[in-house]
């Protein structure tokens, strides 16, 4: 009779886990948060500092391209309340110091 108890309630405490809601996860947002109005200021023939002072500093700038900037933005376990990037992958070329490309719009 006692295993009985104790297999009873092994099994009760091992499926009791399964009752929980599950745990509350951090939204975690990265990147650049980008307004489609700030994107659409930008122009062909714009300096690298015009550029910084419209969209802000880029993500990333790799070291072997550094005429390539990448503005990048993600969210992992989103909810109602997590900031969202309108733009949420923008790259922009340069050449000797002006804008010559946009890609992501």
């Amino acid at each position: 009779m006692n295993k009985f108890f104790i297999v009873l309630i092994s099994i009760f405490s091992l499926t009791a886990c399964g009752l929980l809601p599950p745990a509350y996860k951090v939204p975690v947002a990265q990147g650049n948060v980008l307004e489609l109005q700030q994107v659409n200021q930008l122009e062909l023939g714009m300096t690298e500092s015009q550029v910084k002072y419209l969209v802000g500093s880029p993500m990333i700038r790799d070291l072997y391209k550094p005429n390539e900037w990448l503005y990048v933005f993600s969210v992992i376990d989103a909810n109602e309340t997590t900031i969202e990037s309108e733009v949420t992958e923008l790259v922009l070329y340069f050449d000797q110091g002006r804008l010559i490309e946009i890609q992501g719009l």
